[in-house]
C-alpha cells in the first residue's frame, strides 16, 4: 500500500469513526428519554468502543502517513526528526490537538458506559471542530481563512449529526414494536427528526459556501479530477436528502406496530442512506488529496 492510499484510507476511517462517536453519543445522551437510555447504552456500547479505538489508531496512522509523504517514504513515518518537523507545520499544529482528543477519548474506554457516553459527546465535538481546521480550508488566510474554517467546522458537525445518528436511529427503531419502550422510542425519533432537518439544511448551506471559498465558482469544469469527484459528492448528498425526505414524509406517517412491510422499507432506506454517506466520505477522502482547481 502506498502512503497516499494509507492517507486516504486513514481519512475515511477517521472521519467515519469521529462522526459515529458524535452521532451515537448525541443520540443516546441528548435525544433519548431517560427510561430508554440504559437499554441503548447496552446496545450501542460495543459499537461506540470500537469507533473510539479506530479513531485513535487512524489519528496516529494519518500523522505517520503525512510524515512519510513529507519525508522520503515509509522509513520516515517513524523518523523522529521528520515527525517533529511535521508538528511545526500548519497541519501538525492542528493534528497535535487531534491526537490529544483521540487519546482522551481512548481513556474513556476505562469508564463505565454512562460516563463514557457523556464524555464522548464533548470529545467527539472537539474532534469534529478541530478537523475543520485542516485540508483545503488552509488556502485562505486572515478573516476569510477564519470564516472558511468556521464554516467547515459547522459542515462537519452537521454532517456528523446526519450520518452518525443513523445507526442509533436504526437500533431505536427496533423498539417501536416493544410496548415497554415504544413511546420512548417515538420521542427519541421525533427529537432526532427535529434536529435532523436543521442538520441537513446546514450541510447543504455550508457545503455550498465551502465550494465557493475553495474554488471561487461551481464545480462545472469536469476536466479537473477534484471537480469531478466534488460533483459526484454533491449528487450523492442530494440522493441522501431524497431518501431522508422519503423516510420522514412518506414512510414515518404509515408506521404502525403491525405494519411490518413499512418497518422493513424504512430500515432498508436508512441502510441505503448510511451506505451512501460512507461513499460520500470516501470521495471526500480522495479529493482532499487533490488540488482544488
Amino acid at each position: 500500500m502506498s502512503l497516499t492510499a494509507l492517507l486516504i484510507l486513514g481519512r475515511l476511517l477517521h472521519f467515519s469513526s469521529v462522526m459515529l462517536m458524535f452521532g451515537i453519543s448525541i443520540f443516546v445522551v441528548l435525544l433519548t428519554p431517560i427510561a430508554l437510555k440504559s437499554t441503548l447504552h447496552a446496545r450501542l456500547n460495543r459499537v461506540l468502543s470500537g469507533t473510539i479505538s479506530v479513531n485513535l489508531l487512524t489519528a496516529i496512522a494519518i500523522f505517520a502517513a503525512q510524515s512519510g509523504l513529507m519525508g522520503s517514504g515509509w522509513p520516515d513515518t517513524i523518523n523522529p526528526a521528520i515527525l517533529y518537523a511535521v508538528l511545526s507545520t500548519t497541519f501538525g499544529a492542528v493534528w497535535q490537538w487531534q491526537l490529544t482528543f483521540a487519546i482522551a477519548a481512548g481513556c474513556c474506554l476505562f469508564l463505565r458506559p454512562q460516563c463514557r457516553f457523556n464524555a464522548i459527546v464533548w470529545l467527539s465535538t472537539a474532534l469534529l471542530i478541530n478537523l475543520g481546521f485542516v485540508g483545503h480550508v488552509t488556502i485562505n488566510t486572515g478573516l476569510l481563512g477564519a470564516l472558511h474554517r468556521l464554516n467547515h467546522a459547522i459542515h462537519l458537525l452537521s454532517g456528523g449529526y446526519w450520518i452518525g445518528t443513523l445507526i442509533p436511529l436504526l437500533v431505536c427503531f427496533g423498539y417501536l414494536s416493544d410496548p415497554k419502550h415504544r413511546s420512548d422510542a417515538i420521542r427519541a425519533m421525533t427529537r432526532f427528526s427535529a434536529f435532523g432537518h436543521i442538520a441537513v439544511l446546514l450541510v447543504i448551506a455550508t457545503g455550498m459556501i465551502n465550494t465557493a471559498m475553495a474554488l471561487g465558482t461551481w464545480p462545472i469544469h469536469w476536466s479537473s479530477p477534484y471537480q469531478q469527484l466534488l460533483s459526484i459528492k454533491v449528487a450523492l448528498v442530494m440522493a441522501m436528502v431524497a431518501i431522508a425526505l422519503y423516510n420522514r414524509y412518506v414512510l414515518v406517517p404509515q408506521i404502525k406496530p403491525d405494519a411490518n412491510h413499512i418497518l422493513q422499507r424504512f430500515t432498508l432506506c436508512t441502510v441505503l442512506e448510511i451506505i451512501t454517506g460512507v461513499v460520500v466520505l470516501a470521495l471526500v477522502s480522495v479529493f482532499a488529496t487533490q488540488p482544488p482547481a
